[in-house]
């Protein structure tokens, strides 16, 4: 009987020791991860790209994983200086993946170093660029003076070329989550905001006197050739209408001259005589003959007609 139960007990350890020899010989790849294989140290597969399933290997091969999706790096906030050496407070942070698995994994080891080496990259690269400007160009109010895009993009260029030639990883984005200055190098700000502001109001209003004058000058130029246009239209008017009226008073002047200074001696006394008027004249005043000898003979009964009057008039 002892016979029998050693022979079980061995198959059943046999059965045992190949069964986890056999479970030690598969290893499976998500979707979502790098696998790398490794034989002592030396890299002998990497599964990832389109490899994703159950595969194969000896049983003192190991394993490392590497998470292939994107990942966000937040490192601390940090003081930089300015090409003015004025203080600025910025915090970034960083959007990247693995690229090159084997290359990630010879240059360290585990993704749980990737954060401090790409914090210390960024870090430099943001102060760097920082530091080749002043600090007018962030204390702009206006957002296209800023040119917080085509620093962040210097600075991502910069960070992406060695993080991908030494790590293997790649860079997607580099941003500001903060950007402020330190409490110490607020009022100087503040007085750069408040001068820039000065400044843009100095030319908004220059440019408003400008086009007013503009707009005033054009309006008077408008005015003085409206009214000399008017003023030569009267004037031709005016002496269209002299020259009709002189000639309605030679035509009348030689038709009778006697009866036409007949009625010019009327109309100077309708002129002169009202209820108020007090005239003195002389004897000899041929006003004052008129008026005590009436008219000539050869015009007495005749009455000056209205119109002959009215066209006969200055």
């Amino acid at each position: 009987m002892r016979k029998p139960l050693r022979w079980t007990m061995t198959a059943l350890a046999l059965v045992a020791i190949a069964m986890t020899f056999i479970a030690t010989c598969w290893y499976s790849v998500d979707e979502t991860q790098f696998v790398i294989v490794t034989d002592f140290g030396r890299v002998a597969a990497v599964h990832g790209d389109g490899g994703a399933g159950l595969h194969f290997k000896w049983p003192w091969w190991s394993t490392v994983t590497l998470d292939r999706r994107l990942h966000v790096l937040d490192p601390p906030a940090r003081e930089v200086l300015t090409a003015d050496k004025r203080n600025l407070e910025v915090a970034p942070y960083v959007a990247w993946r693995v690229a090159e698995p084997e290359r990630c994994y010879r240059a360290l080891g585990t993704l749980g170093a990737a954060g401090p080496r790409l914090s210390e990259r960024v870090s430099a690269a943001l102060g760097a660029a920082i530091g080749r400007r002043d600090l007018t160009a962030f204390a702009s109010t206006d957002p296209t003076k800023w040119g917080l895009d085509e620093l962040m993009t210097e600075v991502r260029e910069e960070v992406a070329a060695g993080a991908l030639d030494e790590l293997g990883i790649a860079v997607v984005d580099v941003r500001l989550r903060r950007f402020q200055p330190p409490l110490e190098v607020r009022p100087a700000v503040f007085d750069l905001v408040r001068s820039e502001r000065r400044q843009v109001a100095a030319t908004l209003r220059a440019e408003g006197e400008a086009t007013f004058q503009e707009i005033t000058s054009q309006a008077e130029r408008e005015r003085d050739k409206v009214l000399a246009e008017a003023d030569a239209e009267a004037e031709r008017i005016r002496g269209r209408g002299e020259a009709e009226a002189t000639r309605v008073l030679n035509k009348a002047h030689g038709r009778d001259p006697r009866f036409y200074e007949y009625v010019r001696q009327l109309e100077t006394y309708r002129a002169l005589l009202d209820e108020k008027t007090t005239i003195v004249l002389s004897a000899s005043s041929p006003l004052l003959k008129l008026l005590n000898q009436g008219p000539p003979e050869d015009l007495k009964g005749l009455e000056p007609p209205t119109s002959a009057a009215g066209d006969a008039g200055p």
